[in-house]
């Protein structure tokens, strides 16, 4: 992002510029290389860890279906979701719509057993982000469950059409043998003899680094220098696509020009804002909050009443965030609500594209 670009307060109430630049720097603002000798206890409990499931003395085995994992091992902000969205659809152009499932964790939801997403009554069921790309990509069965072998038998048993799932997140789940793993990073991989020094609560790698090494493919979704793993890395960026009216999939509305309030609930707001400003968007203040945090109806009315004494007319959120607030705004309110929908590019789509074609071939009929 260019220095001289204006950037614009922060909402009252909201998380601090200070706070989110500390969590942007370590993944949370709690933690730091203060904590190095519980990093060191729990980097040695992870190592013993993986070489259980290596060893086989704790199970791992391939799932009921193939699968290609998508996970990272850092702290969250790596843009997992729109990359499982993005290898899905590329999945289906190969395979055929309804035979590549998602299976996801469903962080925070309030159920517990495995829950087809498209039988949920409300997002709360399932999550917020198994909820949205469900409703992004209708043609693709998504399921949660926080067994991850356990729920991929339940989605052969009742989709047969499957041939292929992808999960969103599960570099960690060791009880399960992905087929393929890929893995996002978006901060320099540590030289292997330092990793420990990185790991929670020291830093912000939450798996030691050094399981990079494990995965089929790196994706760097951020500008940083190689990997340092000895893995095939592949680059991507967030791509923000045209604005559109809450409740439209393509906005047929004139030129959005109007000034706007941007609100956030995501790992990484400043990428949201980047990517907004890049379309073009008049952002005169932005609402940054804690990822999936709940939004309340009072939230949503200070944001209004600011709105109003400012002049502004228009809210503009992520699609993610666009699940939370549709329950507790009103409808006049959804009129001003306009989402950013952000989309992946690939430096070098034709490898991606070469790599999925090549396991696809492999798949049974």
């Amino acid at each position: 992002m260019d220095p001289k670009v204006h950037v614009p307060p922060q909402f009252p109430g909201a998380t601090s510029d200070a706070t989110r630049a500390r969590a942007s720097r370590h993944g949370s603002p709690w933690i730091g290389p203060w904590f190095l000798p519980l990093a060191a206890l729990w980097s040695l409990v992870l190592a013993l860890r993986h070489l259980f499931y290596d060893l086989g003395i704790l199970k791992s085995q391939n799932g009921a279906l193939p699968t290609l994992v998508v996970g990272n091992a850092e702290l969250g902000g790596t843009g997992k979701t729109p990359h499982v969205l993005d290898l899905t659809r590329r999945l289906e152009t190969l395979l055929g719509p309804s035979t590549v499932g998602i299976l996801s964790r469903g962080y925070g939801r309030s159920s517990h057993e495995f829950q087809w997403v498209s039988q949920a009554s409300s997002w709360q069921e399932v999550g917020d982000e198994p909820w949205m790309m469900q409703s992004l990509l209708p043609s693709a069965p998504v399921a949660v469950g926080a067994d991850r072998v356990r729920a991929l038998q339940r989605m052969a048993a009742d989709r047969p059409e499957l041939r292929a799932v992808v999960l969103d997140d599960g570099l960690q789940h060791r009880a399960l043998r992905p087929d393929l793993s890929i893995g996002l990073v978006s901060r320099p991989v540590p030289f292997r003899a330092l990793g420990w020094t990185t790991v929670l609560p020291a830093g912000p790698w939450r798996d030691l680094p050094m399981r990079l090494r494990r995965c089929d493919r790196l994706v760097l979704t951020r500008p940083v220098a190689g990997s340092g793993t000895g893995v095939a890395v592949w680059a991507s960026l967030p791509q923000a696509l045209s604005v559109r009216p809450m409740g439209l999939r393509e906005s047929s509305a004139p030129p959005f020009q109007a000034a706007c309030l941007l609100v956030t609930g995501v790992a990484q707001p400043q990428r949201v804002w980047e990517s907004a400003v890049e379309r073009g968007l008049d952002i005169v203040a932005r609402a940054h909050y804690p990822d999936h945090h709940a939004f309340s109806k009072e939230d949503v009315n200070r944001w209004f009443a600011w709105m109003k004494s400012n002049g502004v007319e228009r809210l503009v959120t992520t699609e993610k965030d666009a699940v939370r607030l549709g329950t507790v705004m009103t409808p006049d309110q959804h009129h001003a609500l306009w989402i950013l929908p952000l989309a992946i590019r690939w430096d070098n789509p034709e490898v991606v594209n070469d790599f999925l074609e090549s396991w696809t071939q492999t798949l049974p009929s």
